[in-house]
């Protein structure tokens, strides 16, 4: 007999944990640097049109289709027709690749946890210029490249399984059971990053961090930069086309909110982003003037942002370095870690046991096994390369040609139209038909856009340009890329083979 499906105890419920999904690694390091990159203040703008006019309209498809079906991503599309199935394996695979190096980053972070208790890279000025030296050289002991292995760095593979571990014990009971931790990972990080930035507001140097951050200059919001800044920061911040979103809008009841729910995560991921900005570049201000060196001259996103330049700063500080070196490193690790249960839960679990009816607690534990026994790959000495590119693979490319194609197949094979009204039904807000199109014309050619312009023109430029060089100038490795992408595709083409178990099935 086939298991009743899993509801979400709570609206509420359901709001965090599509908030904790959202809320990632990326509303710390990318966000405040795109604001400060592209016209401060002024990139409000562009990123707003693009929540509303992008993550939206995918946001709430990805809810909707999810309830409308009752199943998770696969399952969705499946319903559809059956040809379709891929479609949903597809961006589900993208999701198991993503957490399995996102959970090293999360590892990293704990490792940096316990360092700050000591400060491990140094104080003062001897210990700003050391940070970098200390990620490279002592945690992450590089290697030459990615054809260089090397071996695996123990302490990160033991923050590994302690990150897998939490993962698991936090998920292995369903969504119902798991609602509580949804809570603890949105509202703690919040309170850790609000208790960093006034930290930050109190140092020297923090006014001049900010006005980088604030100051408006609209004459940017004109360049195709700053558009494919915002759309791709919506796309990947907001979490769509990992699969996951399908899975998250199933587990709600049948009479639940979809348009009121979507609006409240989409402006409290927004929200987060910006509150993570004060706690970014007020710190960045104290390091500049703490160095007397150009804002230029500082690595304000990605990795280099979280385990280089924060750091330093923290080196720099005039008390309490230990003390904010920690609470800043159990921010990050306590908001990327709602992301590696979606990823997980939603993205790979739920397809899992809505196409074959595993059992959960099993299903669970064999996710998270192969999740640790692939990040593993990312603990050696060469896994930071490998992680770029198959983040490049799979965070970038995966995300959004997956969403194009699974945009086009709901707004014209399934109908715009018919999930607006499905959705409306059970909604205060009512949408208008200028939706359908947002959904069918505008999110797909606003994401191919982002493919073209961030990614073709990028990565294949070397091409026509002899001064270019192949991805990330890994030479002939860049072909993983590609190679991780079409892998991925050809196993949810397997798995769309593969007949789905149904009702009374032994």
């Amino acid at each position: 007999m086939e298991a009743k499906r899993e509801r979400w105890s709570s609206r509420a419920l359901f709001i965090f944990a599509a908030i904790g999904s959202a809320i990632g690694l990326g509303n710390v390091w990318r966000f405040p640097y795109l604001c400060n990159e592209y016209g401060g203040g002024a990139f409000l703008i562009p990123y707003m049109v693009c929540v509303v006019a992008l993550g939206i309209p995918w946001l709430m498809m990805e809810f909707g289709m999810g309830r409308y079906f009752q199943k998770g991503a696969p399952g969705v599309f499946e319903g559809i027709g059956k040809k379709w199935e891929w479609l949903g394996w597809w961006p589900s695979m993208v999701a198991f690749l993503i957490v399995s190096y996102y959970s090293v980053v999360l590892a990293w972070s704990l490792r940096f946890v316990i360092s700050s208790v000591n400060m491990e890279w140094g104080v003062g000025e001897a210990g700003a210029e050391a940070a970098g030296g200390f990620f490279f050289n002592d945690v992450l002991r590089l290697s030459s490249g990615p054809g260089d292995l090397g071996s695996i760095v123990w302490l990160t593979a033991l923050c590994l399984l302690i990150v897998w571990v939490v993962i698991f014990f936090s998920i292995w009971k369903g969504a119902k059971e798991s609602g509580k931790w949804h809570f603890v990972f949105v509202i703690v990080p919040w309170i850790l990053l609000i208790a960093v930035a006034i930290r930050g507001f109190t140092l020297p140097g923090a006014a001049e961090g900010l006005n980088s951050y604030l100051t408006p200059d609209f004459s940017k919001i004109w360049s195709p930069d700053v558009w494919f800044g915002a759309a791709s920061q919506v796309a990947f911040s907001l979490s769509v086309g990992m699969a996951g979103m399908f899975a998250y809008g199933s587990w709600v009841k049948k009479k639940a909110d979809i348009t009121n729910s979507t609006i409240i995560a989409s402006f409290g991921d927004m929200a987060t982003a910006f509150l993570a900005g004060f706690a970014v570049f007020s710190v960045v201000g104290f390091l500049v003037q703490g160095l007397n060196i150009n804002l230029e001259d500082v690595t304000t996103s990605g990795l280099g942002l979280a385990f280089v330049t924060y750091p330093a700063a923290v080196s720099m500080m005039p008390g309490g370095n230990s003390l904010v070196g920690l609470l800043f490193f159990l921010s990050l690790f306590t908001i990327g870690v709602d992301s590696a249960f979606f990823l997980a839960q939603g993205g790979v679990i739920a397809p899992l046991t809505d196409k074959f009816g595993w059992n959960i607690k099993k299903t669970t534990l064999g996710v998270c096994i192969a999740g640790f026994l692939l990040g593993l790959l990312y603990c050696t000495q060469g896994g930071l390369y490998w992680l770029d590119i198959v983040d490049r693979s799979v965070s970038f490319y995966g995300l959004l040609i997956t969403g194009i194609l699974a945009t086009v197949v709901v707004g014209w094979k399934f109908g715009a139209d018919k999930l607006r009204l499905y959705v409306n039904e059970t909604s205060d807000i009512k949408v208008g038909r200028w939706w359908n199109w947002l959904l069918k014309l505008v999110v797909p050619l606003a994401m191919t856009f982002v493919v073209i312009y961030g990614g073709f023109i990028q990565d294949l430029s070397y091409l026509w340009d002899s001064t270019k060089t192949e991805y990330g100038g890994y030479g002939g490795w860049a072909a993983w890329v590609w190679l991780i992408l079409f892998i991925a595709l050809l196993v949810s083409i397997g798995l769309n083979l593969i007949k789905t178990r149904k009702k009374g099935d032994k």
